[in-house]
């Protein structure tokens, strides 16, 4: 564990190593057996925490509350206004999504109502059909052939 991790660990959870989570406890216990320097640093922040949990609590006077509520009027964000361009970019992304979305479901609608107009051969409801003959019939092109010309005549 580096030292930025150790002082990490006790900004996030103070200085009382029972409320750091296991597996981080287990890494900075390891860094504290071989690092005088965390130990010294570990110490001073519990003595910190001691002499601070000593003191007596004090309510924010309401001119202290004014003023810091105030820090945001004296010193506001500035915030842009969209530019055309942002805006313009925006609604196009929109829209080429929209198209996309739209030029896929007719795609797939083409090719599904083709499917359709596409006769197959089938077999009456009372006809059995045996497998060669489900093959011929897979087989037929929904084009004339010799017969059908003879047929037509």
């Amino acid at each position: 564990m580096t030292k930025r991790e150790f002082l990490d660990l006790l900004d996030r959870y103070g200085a009382d190593p029972s409320h750091w989570p296991a597996p981080l406890r287990l890494a900075a216990d390891r860094a504290l057996a071989t690092d005088s320097a965390l130990r010294a640093l570990l110490a001073t922040e519990q003595a910190l925490e001691a002499a601070l949990a000593d003191l007596p609590g004090v309510e924010a006077s309401p001119d202290l509350r004014r003023a810091v509520m105030e820090i945001p009027l004296d010193h506001p964000r500035g915030v842009t206004a969209p530019s055309l361009a942002s805006t313009l970019l925006a609604g196009w992304r929109r829209w080429t999504a929209g198209m996309a979305t739209v030029t896929a479901a007719g795609l797939i609608g083409f090719v599904l109502g083709y499917g359709q107009l596409v006769p197959l051969p089938m077999a009456s409801a009372g006809e059995q059909v045996a497998t060669d003959d489900l093959v011929s019939m897979l087989g037929d092109t929904p084009y004339l052939d010799a017969g059908d010309a003879e047929n037509a005549e």
